[in-house]
């Protein structure tokens, strides 16, 4: 079975630096792909949230550019860096790094969006004041055949 993330959802980071996973997210990743997580940082924006599956399926891609690659080793070094593996608990609980929050400025309201299979975890504060909500442009509509 594979998960399908839609739609957003606003949820809160609690003082102990835990996220508390909305139910229909939370739902979808347990169906679908349990409760290993991997957290990480592609931008300085926001983070992303993959089911381990996914994850791994990244991994191997980035393993075929071969081990001396430039793009993989910045990939690797970047990922790693802010990364972690964690076990979402079940409370629907997960952890997020205090260098992961302070690299996409997150202190307590966040969004959560869905992005088919992996989440996107975001400031709140950051998505009000504009970041993330480009309009799709007409090339975009061209590129996705839609």
């Amino acid at each position: 079975m594979t998960g399908r993330f839609r739609g957003h959802a606003e949820a809160r980071i609690d003082d102990n630096g835990r996220l508390k996973m909305p139910s229909h997210f939370k739902k979808a990743l347990e169906a679908a792909y349990g409760r290993s997580l991997f957290v990480t940082a592609l931008t300085d924006e926001y983070l992303h949230i993959y089911p381990m599956p996914v994850w791994e399926e990244v991994e191997s891609r980035v393993r075929n550019l071969g081990m001396m690659h430039p793009a993989r080793h910045r990939f690797l070094t970047r990922v790693n860096r802010f990364g972690q593996e964690v076990e979402m608990d079940n409370q629907g609980r997960l952890l997020i790094k205090p260098a992961q929050r302070e690299l996409v400025r997150i202190k307590d309201q966040v969004v959560v969006i869905g992005c088919i299979d992996h989440l996107q975890l975001w400031a709140a504060e950051g998505l009000d004041q504009g970041q993330g909500t480009q309009a799709l442009t007409a090339d975009d509509f061209s590129m996705l055949e839609i």
